[in-house]
C-alpha cells in the first residue's frame, strides 16, 4: 500500500462515519493532488473531502478551492437528479407503472452528507407494469433502447426542465429502467433470486413471512447491491463508491444480518459476501488506525487490487484494446481469453458464477465470431 492509498482510505473513514476525532497524521505535500486523483477515480472524492474537513489539514488553497467547486458540483446535481427521479415516478405512476428507487439515490440517505455521494445514473426498477413501460414512453416521446435486457433512456426532454439549476434534467442523466433488481450468471440461483422477486419464493415464505415484500426489506436490498457489486467484480471491476454503500448500510441502516447472510447463503454468495465484509472491516470502519492496516489474507488482497487497480479503468483499457485490433476474429479469440483468464481468477471468490459467466462471455464471443445473432 502506497503513502497515498493510505491516506485515502483514512480521509475515507472519516467522512463516511463522520469522525471528528484529533487527526493523527502529517500529509507530505506532494501526496494531494494523487489524492484528489485517486478519489475522484474511485468516484468518493465528496466523501474524501468531509473527511478533511474533519481536520484542520488542507492541501494548496488552488486544489482545495478546485475540490470544493467539485463538491459544490457534486451536490448540485445530486439535487437534480433527485427532482428528476421523482418526476420520474409521477409520471410511471400516472400511467399504473409502479418504479422504486435501487442503488445510488436509496443507499445515499444514510451517508452523513446525503448529497455528497457521487451521482451515477438513475435507477429504477420497475416493480409492476413493464410490458406497459415502452408505451409510456412513446406517448412522452422520449428516445429510448434496449441494453441487456434493460431500457435506457439518455434525453428526457424540456419536461424535466429544472428551473431552480436552469438546465433540463433528463439531458444530464442516463436513466436505467431494470425488469428486475439484479440478476446472476448462475441459473439455478438467478432462478431463485427470481423467484423472491416475484414473491413465489417458498424459502422467502418461510424465512420472512408471505406478507413481507422482499424490496421492501433492507436484507434483500442490501444483498442486491453486494450482489450488483459481485457481478462487476467478474467483469471489470468496480470502485470504491459501491464499497461503501455496503458499508454505510451496515453500519447505519439497522440491516439484520443473521437475515443479510442467510439471503446471500440462499443466492450463492455467502463466500463473496463474506471476503466482501472482511474487506471493509480492514480497510473501511470505523476506529482502524492508519498505520494498522494490512492485506489480511489472499482473498482480501485479490478484492483490494481490483478495487483499487482495476475500478472504473480496466472496461476502458480493453476498449482501447479491441480498437487497436482490426481483425474481428482475432479481437473476439483474444477477449474470449480475457474473460476466461478472469473466471478462473476469481472462481475462489465465486466458484458458482465465475463458472457460468466464462461460458457466458465466451458463448457471447463465439456468436460474435459466426456472425450469430443473440
Amino acid at each position: 500500500m502506497t503513502d497515498t492509498e493510505r491516506l485515502f482510505f483514512y480521509f475515507l473513514r472519516r467522512g463516511l462515519w463522520d469522525d471528528t476525532s484529533a487527526a493523527d497524521i502529517v500529509v507530505d505535500d506532494s501526496c494531494w493532488d494523487e489524492l484528489f486523483m485517486q478519489s475522484c477515480r474511485q468516484a468518493v472524492s465528496g466523501i474524501v473531502a468531509d473527511g478533511i474537513a474533519t481536520t484542520g489539514i488542507r492541501p494548496a488553497t488552488e486544489l482545495w478551492n478546485e475540490w470544493v467547486f467539485h463538491l459544490l458540483h457534486i451536490e448540485m446535481m445530486n439535487e437534480a437528479m433527485a427532482h428528476c427521479g421523482g418526476m420520474l415516478l409521477d409520471m410511471l405512476a400516472a400511467h399504473g407503472v409502479t418504479a422504486v428507487v435501487f442503488k445510488g439515490q436509496a443507499v445515499a440517505q444514510w451517508y452523513p452528507n446525503p448529497l455528497h455521494r457521487s451521482y451515477g445514473d438513475i435507477d429504477l426498477v420497475i416493480v409492476d407494469g413493464w410490458d406497459c413501460l415502452v408505451n409510456v414512453l412513446q406517448d412522452k416521446g422520449i428516445p429510448y433502447f434496449y441494453e441487456n435486457g434493460d431500457i435506457i433512456v439518455e434525453q428526457l426532454g424540456n419536461d424535466f426542465y429544472n428551473a431552480k439549476y436552469a438546465m433540463s434534467c433528463g439531458d444530464r442523466y442516463r436513466v436505467e429502467f431494470h425488469p428486475t433488481f439484479e440478476t446472476l450468471y448462475n441459473p439455478w440461483m438467478n432462478n431463485r433470486l427470481q423467484r423472491i422477486v416475484t414473491k413465489t419464493s417458498e424459502w422467502w415464505t418461510v424465512n420472512f413471512g408471505s406478507s413481507v415484500i422482499p424490496h421492501d426489506t433492507l436484507e434483500f436490498n442490501l444483498a442486491c447491491v453486494i450482489l450488483h457489486i459481485q457481478r462487476h467484480v467478474l467483469s471489470y471491476g468496480i470502485g470504491a463508491k459501491q464499497i461503501c454503500d455496503v458499508a454505510i448500510m451496515l453500519g447505519k441502516s439497522g440491516v439484520d444480518i443473521p437475515k443479510l447472510k442467510a439471503i446471500l447463503n440462499h443466492l450463492g454468495a455467502l463466500r463473496f459476501s463474506t471476503v466482501l465484509f472482511r474487506f471493509i472491516d480492514i480497510y473501511l470502519s470505523e476506529n482502524v488506525s492508519m498505520y494498522g492496516l494490512c492485506r489480511e489474507d489472499k482473498d482480501v488482497a485479490l478484492l483490494y487490487d481490483i478495487f483499487m487497480n482495476d475500478g472504473y479503468v480496466l472496461k476502458e483499457e480493453r476498449v482501447n484494446i479491441g480498437r487497436g485490433i482490426q481483425r474481428a476474429p482475432l479481437r473476439v479469440i483474444r477477449n474470449g481469453c480475457f474473460w476466461t483468464w478472469r473466471s478462473l481468477r476469481l472462481f475462489r471468490l465465486m466458484p458458482g458464477e465465475a463458472f457460468f459467466f466464462m461460458f457466458d462471455k465466451v458463448i457471447v464471443r463465439l456468436k460474435m465470431l459466426f456472425g450469430i445473432k443473440s
